[in-house]
């Protein structure tokens, strides 16, 4: 045998003249596929956002005055801007761990990865598309906190609101080049890119400057935190031109321009370059990822694609701590659900996260319990969130019902087991910080406000969980009505039954007991709220059932 390499001909012009040749029938079916998703996103901006549009054109042509806020905004600005931009990098880099402005399709991935073709001819022109669509579509965005600085006032004339809006599409489009090419620089090195610190670090970064620009809104911050902020990176250069032409202080702002021009195509370049580089296993997996998000997508599985996205994005490692097995099998099902929260910390912690704020809304509702319905709202909707964050563990038993065929259980009554990890878990991270401002406040209410809806909210997320699959069939199950058809909305009912069914009445029971003038007024909606939390759990339960039988 000869010790010589084997030489393996390079037939990458080869292939790509043929696929050429293989698609040019298909040229015209893929210009009327992009033409109909053209018109479709042109239609859904139309109907949900033609508001917007139509106050940035008439704010274009007509400048408005300035408003009572708007002296506010105009403090906030330089560190609200670079807060939106922080924003939006953090959203490119996250959009790199599983995605990235790298992708193949899964014939791609089959047939032509393991063939003698050079990467970059493959991997290059994909992109190079892909950052042009996205410089588009942020030269548009741009638009809109253009748009918004002037329609409160916070513009000129026509011709300075024209140059305004030229300035905004400009810094934005050169931002969202700059993000691309950071997204396919951490595409390429796996390490970094699957990690979480990149994506977090900028976000923290944001949330502090958003913090600035609420402090800078309410109170008079010294001038040189938001020069600061405007000259601390790309994000900070991208504002100036905005702030400058609505009237703060930003005099270098061309210079800032150049300065994320030159930056950006360095960063663009050095993601040219690492896009040949990119591994063929993270092409492979996004591949797959793709593909099963689009599937979940199209027959509406939402379960399914947030399964596809953290089978993506999430490690698993060794554990490194373990939880003695229960002594009585009562304890067996509780003992299961703790240990799913503790080896998922990030659920835990957005439970916290969103309890915290169900919390400090729910005080606002009771410190004014004449325009409570509000706050309450919007605390029940993150207490709910918070709740269906600890439920995991049911959606594991409903997704697989042989999961929990060995437990000395019925399967219907795992329901009301599964409740007692969530409540006990949301009564520890929401109670104690209720407990803590009713005693400031002086208002015990919102202690039991918090025991009572968590009992409700639960309920709720038990009846999401144990929901089943969508069945395709319900598609067409609706009746025409003047409007369409009612499919669609039975589909959408069919996926918000649990807050609807809880958070609703529960917003009505808990403005009636904080409205309640004595403290024996609040024993009637809190019975009433114990009665539907316990009706909520015959709902899942009988949802189980079904689910066992079916």
């Amino acid at each position: 045998m000869s010790a010589a390499a084997i030489e393996i001909p390079d037939s990458t012009d080869a292939t790509i003249g043929l696929l050429r040749e293989l698609r040019r029938g298909h040229v015209r079916k893929q210009a009327a596929n992009v033409a109909y998703w053209l018109y479709l996103a042109g239609l859904v901006i139309l109907i949900y956002g033609g508001w917007l549009v139509a106050t940035i054109a008439r704010a274009l042509r007509h400048p408005q005055p300035p408003v009572a806020d708007t002296a506010a905004l105009l403090r906030a600005a330089p560190a609200g801007l670079p807060a939106l931009a922080l924003l939006v990098l953090a959203a490119m880099l996250w959009d790199a761990r599983w995605r990235g402005p790298v992708t193949v399709s899964q014939q791609t991935v089959d047939w032509l990865l393991d063939t003698p073709v050079r990467r970059e001819r493959l991997l290059r022109p994909r992109y190079r598309a892909s950052a042009l669509i996205r410089l588009l579509i942020a030269a548009v965005a741009g638009l809109v906190p253009a748009g918004l600085l002037l329609s409160v006032g916070l513009g000129g004339a026509a011709g300075h609101s024209l140059r305004l809006a030229g300035t905004a599409m400009l810094s934005a489009a050169l931002l969202v080049g700059f993000g691309t090419g950071a997204a396919a620089v951490s595409e390429a090195h796996p390490r970094f890119g699957s990690s979480r610190a990149a994506p977090a670090i900028v976000g923290l970064a944001a949330l502090a400057a958003a913090v600035l620009a609420v402090l800078a809104a309410v109170s008079s911050l010294p001038a040189w935190v938001g020069s600061a902020v405007l000259w601390s990176g790309p994000w900070g250069w991208a504002a100036q031109g905005l702030v400058a032409l609505a009237g703060g202080r930003a005099p270098e702002w061309p210079v800032a321009v150049l300065l994320l021009a030159l930056a950006a195509a360095v960063v663009i370049g050095a993601g040219d370059r690492a896009a040949a580089v990119v591994p063929a296993a993270a092409l492979r997996v996004r591949a797959a990822t793709i593909g099963s998000m689009s599937a979940a997508v199209a027959n509406l599985d939402v379960r399914r694609v947030g399964t596809a996205y953290r089978a993506a994005t999430t490690g698993y490692g060794r554990v490194r701590f373990g939880l003695r097995l229960p002594l009585r099998r009562e304890l067996v099902l509780p003992w299961r659900d703790v240990v799913a929260v503790l080896r998922a910390p990030s659920r835990l912690a957005w439970a916290v996260l969103l309890s915290w704020t169900a919390v400090g809304l729910g005080a606002v509702a009771v410190h004014a319990p004449h325009s409570a319905l509000l706050p309450l709202a919007g605390a029940l909707s993150f207490g709910y969130l918070a709740a269906s964050n600890l439920c995991e563990g049911a959606r594991l038993d409903a997704d697989d019902t042989r999961r929990s065929a060995q437990l000395p259980f019925r399967y219907d009554s795992l329901v009301w087991w599964h409740a007692i990890v969530p409540c006990t878990t949301l009564a520890v991270i929401g109670g104690i910080p209720a407990a803590a401002l009713a005693v400031v406040t002086g208002k015990p209410a919102l202690l039991g406000i918090v025991a009572v809806a968590i009992v409700v909210l639960v309920g709720g997320a038990l009846v999401n969980a144990y929901r089943g699959p969508l069945e395709a069939e319900s598609l067409a199950q609706g009746f025409e009505t003047p409007f369409g058809n009612s499919g669609g909305i039975m589909v959408t009912f069919w996926y918000v039954t649990g807050p609807l069914l809880a958070v609703g009445p529960l917003i009505l029971l808990a403005n009636v007991a904080i409205s309640a003038k004595h403290t024996t007024a609040i024993a009637t909606p809190a019975i009433l709220a114990v009665a539907l939390a316990a009706w909520l759990g015959s709902i899942a339960a009988r949802r189980a059932r079904r689910l066992r039988t079916g």
